[in-house]
This record gives C-alpha cells, structure tokens and sequence, in this order.
C-alpha cells in the first residue's frame, strides 16, 4: 500500500511541477500583443517608410498641409494601439493589469510627444509665411516656448517606458515567460 502511494506519488508530483513551469497561455498573447505593438511603433516611427519619414520629407519641402496630414494618420495608429492594449484580457494573469496599464500610459506619453509636432509645424508655417516682422518673431518666441515644453514630453515618454520596462519584467518573471 505505502509502494503504491509512493509510485503515485512519483508520477503525480513531476506532473504537477510541469504544469506549475508552464507558461499562462493567455500571458503569452499579451505579451505578442505588446510585442506587434512594440513593432507597430517602431515601423511607424523610425521606420524608412514610416510616417515620421514622410513627415520629414514634406517639412523639408515646406509642404505644411501634408506633414499636419500625416500626424493626422500618426494619431489614428496611436489610437488604434492604444485602444487594442486597453481591450486586451488580463483577468487570472499575474501582473496583467500593471503591464497593460503601463503599456498604455506608454503609448499615450509617446503620442503626446509625437502629437506636439502639429504646434511647432504651426510656428514654423507663420515664421516662413509671416508677412509681419512682429509675427515672425513671436513665432520664435513661440517656438522656443515649445522646445522647454517638448522636453517635458520627452522626460514623460522616459518615465513611462521604465514603468513599462519594469512592468514587462515582472510579469515574465511572474507568468514565467522567456
């Protein structure tokens, strides 16, 4: 009898602790989700066809009108990553909702740095077409005004990546992934 439980024992204890070192099924779809996020952001972004290469090619032919478009577009694939982190499932995962959270605190700080372009292509319009010497210099007022608030930008978008870096940690570390 004390042979039989401890051959059962045996077999059912290995099981156990293969199950429990298994990865959350649902932990990995989130993380390839915030990895195609991830992705997303940098094609877009720094990509060689991306949007803020465009934008660049349009500022450096003075075409405001296309560049505003284009951080029109920029915005809606913000959106749109944004809004899929925020719908995705973390119920029963550990650290789901710090991650997912985080991602999105990241995606927003990174929008509103990306979104602030709209102001200064607006400034730097009035400082090429201004007909007044007085308007073209309080568009550079206006301009360096914006560089000081662009840092801040900047400071939130580093803040919210460590958050999200650290959050990513702890829930691979907590959903044993990697």
């Amino acid at each position: 009898m004390i042979r039989k439980m401890s051959v059962t024992t045996l077999i059912i204890i290995p099981i156990i602790v293969f199950l429990q070192s298994c990865s959350n099924k649902k932990a990995e779809d989130i993380q390839t989700i915030l990895d195609k996020k991830e992705s997303r952001t940098s094609a877009m972004l720094i990509g060689e066809k991306g949007f803020e290469s465009k934008k660049l090619e349009y500022l450096i032919a003075h075409d405001y009108t296309k560049a505003l478009y284009i951080i029109d577009k920029e915005e809606i694939e913000f959106n749109t990553i944004i809004k899929d982190i925020e719908k995705m499932d973390t119920e029963g995962i550990e650290k789901g909702k710090e991650v997912q959270q985080a991602a999105a605190g990241y995606y927003m700080a990174l929008k509103d740095l990306f979104m602030f372009s709209r102001k200064e292509i607006e400034q730097e319009k009035l400082m090429r077409y201004g007909k007044e010497e007085k308007e073209i210099r309080a568009a550079q007022d206006k301009m360096l005004e914006l560089g000081r608030e662009k840092q801040h930008l900047y400071q939130k978008v580093f803040k919210a990546d460590e958050k999200l870096f650290t959050a990513r940690r702890y829930f691979e570390s907590e959903n044993k992934l990697k």
